[in-house]
């Protein structure tokens, strides 16, 4: 059996790191939001199906319905056991098939996880697709999301070098386990260094790098456009120094869209940004929950950019200037 951990331009003949031929254009695929602002794509399934899936960067792996699956008459396998970044193990069905297409990038002999897409987006989120995109898919192929003309760009090599020379840079991993892309986030503002003492100690601190502020603590969190919230581990509430019966915070325990129960604390931070970047938000809203991941970076932080491009292959994320 095999076991999967998850928590999420090329045209014609695909060349080095997906990037479409020279003398072809990047290529844009309209999408349409669903609820809680899933990105919501057109895709073309065996090169028979049309059908719509949502994307989901921070699933790991690529889901079909069952009605899909039967529709498309594949083989079904059982006992596929796969982790969710919330915890817990699911056991489904697997199964492969002959090709995927976005746009104009096509990926042959795909296998995929068969499940209900509810199995994977949260309450009262989109579950009218037919299955689940994950960079499982995309991984090899730079792309854009951008939330301002609800498009997905597939780009090629001079429309990716715009981007780059125009927005901002941010490291991304790719987790050991699945197909996902983690960023570091600094979960608090780092406060001001101290006025410097006179005298032979503030000499001495200039080579030894005293009296200045600790550094703020920071959570490599995955990427992830199937999520809203940021959702943090509630480990990272001691790290926080967070009253989970503090005033601002709120503590219930619903009920997962799997019947599963789990306790969950909302509050919220007083900036969260990206490491090293002036990519920040104040007064950010946050979950507090048992994770399998140090955290989760939705779309509430995601889409308030007008544009978001995966460069995987480069281990980059680039943020469009916000308006």
């Amino acid at each position: 059996m095999k076991r999967l951990l998850f928590c999420v331009a090329a045209v014609g003949g695909l060349i080095g790191a997906g990037f479409a031929r020279a003398d072809e254009a990047a290529t844009s695929v309209p999408f349409r939001v669903g609820k809680k602002k899933a990105v919501v794509l057109p895709v073309k399934v065996a090169d028979s199906v049309d059908a719509e899936f949502q994307l989901n960067t921070g699933l790991g792996f690529n889901v079909i319905s069952p009605a899909l699956a039967q529709k498309l008459g594949v083989e079904v396998s059982p006992d596929h056991k796969v982790k969710p970044v919330t915890g817990g193990e699911l056991n489904l069905a697997q199964a492969r098939i002959s090709s995927l297409t976005v746009g104009n990038v096509k990926e042959g002999e795909q296998e995929v996880v068969v499940a209900e897409p509810r199995t994977f987006v949260g309450n009262d989120g989109e579950t009218k697709v037919d299955g689940i995109l994950s960079l499982a898919f995309l991984r090899e192929h730079p792309f854009t999301l951008d939330f301002t003309n609800n498009k997905l760009i597939l780009e090629n090599s001079e429309s990716l070098r715009a981007r780059k020379a125009t927005g901002t840079k941010v490291e991304c991993r790719m987790a050991d386990e699945a197909a996902v892309a983690l960023v570091s986030l600094m979960l608090k503002e780092k406060a001001p260094d101290p006025e410097k003492p006179g005298g032979l100690a503030g000499f001495l601190s200039n080579f030894t790098g005293g009296g200045g502020s600790p550094e703020p603590p920071k959570a490599w969190v995955q990427v992830d456009t199937g999520c809203e919230p940021l959702l943090l581990d509630s480990k990272l509430m001691f790290t926080l120094k967070v009253d989970a019966t503090g005033a601002n915070v709120t503590e219930t325990e619903p009920t997962d869209q799997n019947g599963l129960r789990y306790r969950a604390w909302a509050g919220q931070l007083g900036k969260v940004g990206l490491s090293d970047t002036q990519l920040a938000q104040d007064k950010s809203p946050v979950v507090f929950r048992k994770l399998q991941a140090e955290g989760v970076l939705g779309q509430s932080f995601l889409s308030r950019y007008p544009a978001v491009t995966f460069d995987l292959p480069s281990s980059e994320l680039i943020f469009s200037k916000a308006q």
